[in-house]
């Protein structure tokens, strides 16, 4: 069950995303960061109806398969805070009802985060190797193999290319990664038709594997290898081990993953509040989504052969990765 939370108190507004976060306190007294929906995109107002969806599917989903995630929250925003600070909506774009929220990580490091940034705005050069460094020592490194996996079942496209999507915190046992922001997960936050026939597209054929993995490349398509991921893929990935066909990195956590069943997909839906759902569409879009987990979860083992193929790992040495539960899954 996602726990649900009464929003006590507004601290502050966070400068970071489309949707500028706050930071809030909950009635149980510990602090969150909350999201909206409203948006201001491009210098216009927008609507992100499927952002709290895909967050917090994202968010069951990464708890079920162990993946590193700040606990999630459904939080209900009172109109009487609102009415004695209007701003919260005509200002920040919050508004009464059911929000998105996830548990404010203690010890989280940042300034690297804002470092790259500030150098980005300013066009000075930033060194790969500044990366490496930040995600080095990290007592959960085998972690990141969940969450590229993790990532492929749930086409969160936005992780690598957004370097505020990995967060590390100094928790009891040391320094540890955490996966973050899953808003435009499933392929976007609007409900759309590109949307709606992407959730529709995971067929068992090397004409999807591909474009799949193209569109994981997008940034380099035409070089035909993974460069396109970027520096935070490229810090992260040498923690992945496929020098062992038998015995890699993905081994488990796809087994994991493949074993996914329709009745957990049905609970983790149930568990999502009704105005999260396009009113008009609900029955649709639960279809949709579950189309899509259902028969990616079957692909990422084949997306995962792909990708090394393509020299995204490099501790990949060639040939055909080995599985707990081999399957024969349409052409693939």
């Amino acid at each position: 069950m996602v726990r649900r939370i009464y929003v006590e108190t507004v601290l502050k507004y966070l400068g970071t995303g489309v949707s500028k976060p706050a930071v809030i306190i909950a009635d149980d007294y510990q602090q969150y960061i909350l999201k909206t929906q409203k948006v201001v995109e491009n210098g216009k107002s927008k609507v992100y109806d499927c952002m709290f969806l895909n967050e917090i599917l994202a968010y069951q989903i990464a708890r079920y398969l162990g993946v590193p995630i700040p606990e999630a929250a459904v939080a209900y925003l009172d109109k009487r805070i609102i009415d004695k600070d209007p701003s919260i909506t005509f200002v920040h774009r919050f508004y009464e009802g059911n929000l998105f929220a996830s548990l404010e990580l203690a010890n989280k490091e940042e300034n690297l985060v804002e470092n790259y940034e500030e150098m980005m705005k300013m066009g000075k050069a930033y060194l790969s190797r500044t990366w490496n460094a930040f995600f080095s020592k990290i007592v959960n490194a085998e972690d990141i193999a969940k969450i590229i996996a993790f990532d492929l079942l749930i086409a969160n496209f936005d992780r690598y290319g957004n370097t505020g999507n990995l967060l590390v915190a100094t928790v009891d046992e040391g320094r540890k990664i955490f996966s973050i922001d899953h808003g435009h997960a499933f392929f976007g936050p609007t409900w759309e038709t590109g949307k709606i026939n992407n959730l529709r597209s995971p067929t068992a054929t090397l004409d999807y594997v591909d474009a799949f993995v193209n569109a994981v490349l997008h940034n380099n398509v035409g070089r035909g290898f993974a460069d396109g991921l970027g520096s935070v893929f490229h810090a992260i990935e040498p923690n992945i081990d496929l020098t062992d066909l038998s015995n890699h990195s993905f081994r488990d956590i796809v087994y994991i993953i493949e074993h996914i069943t329709e009745d957990v997909v049905d609970n983790w839906l149930s568990d999502i509040p009704d105005e999260w759902f396009i009113q008009t569409d609900k029955t649709s879009q639960i279809s949709y989504y579950k189309h899509f987990i259902l028969n990616q979860k079957n692909l990422v083992r084949h997306i995962i052969q792909r990708l090394a193929e393509r020299q995204a790992f490099t501790n990949f040495l060639g040939g055909a990765l080995k599985w707990k539960a081999e399957k024969n899954v349409g052409t693939v």
